[in-house]
């Protein structure tokens, strides 16, 4: 290999790693926002126009703002609702210089002072990614659901409602 293949093949590869740490970024900064309950952030996550947010039984959007003002501010951002999302064991491809996917395994806790319950969930992101200007937003995203436990508590009790793959009604 010559040198300037080598260069060229550093630039790629260099690249591309960049592209896979601006995506984790993107996803952090996603979670997070979540767990802040901030819905402008959480907003600025995903593609304007048409972008698919499956959540399965929770809702199928086709926009961000159908996600964030139909799904995510009504059932998250309140004072009585605590979550704590963790994302890890990322598989991200990257398909060219404007387009990627990837799965993340999710780690989800949520109290709910009001209801008095606990939930804890897992699940992977299927997501799929867009650069546009310059910066990775999701442009799809599905949600399968894994394992769930839905508790119920008081003072020094905890009872467990449901152990299952879903909350889904059935």
């Amino acid at each position: 290999m010559s040198t300037e293949e080598r260069l060229q093949y550093l630039e790629r590869e260099l690249s591309r790693l960049q592209a896979i740490e601006e995506i984790r970024q993107l996803k952090a900064r996603y979670l997070n926002a979540c767990d802040r309950q901030d819905p402008e952030a959480v907003r600025q996550c995903f593609a304007e126009g048409e972008v698919v947010i499956d959540m399965s039984y929770f809702g199928q959007c086709s926009n961000r703002d159908e996600f964030v003002d139909g799904i995510f501010v009504p059932r998250g951002c309140h004072e009585h609702v605590l979550d704590m999302h963790h994302c890890a064991n990322p598989e991200i491809d990257i398909l060219d210089d404007g387009r990627a996917r990837g799965v993340w395994s999710l780690n989800y806790r949520n109290i709910n002072t009001q209801e008095l319950t606990v939930t804890l969930m897992s699940a992977l992101y299927h997501d799929q990614y867009s650069r546009i200007d310059g910066q990775w937003k999701v442009s799809h995203s599905r949600t399968e659901y894994r394992t769930v436990m839905l508790c119920s508590y008081q003072p020094g009790t905890l009872h467990v409602q449901a152990a299952a793959r879903t909350l889904e009604e059935g």
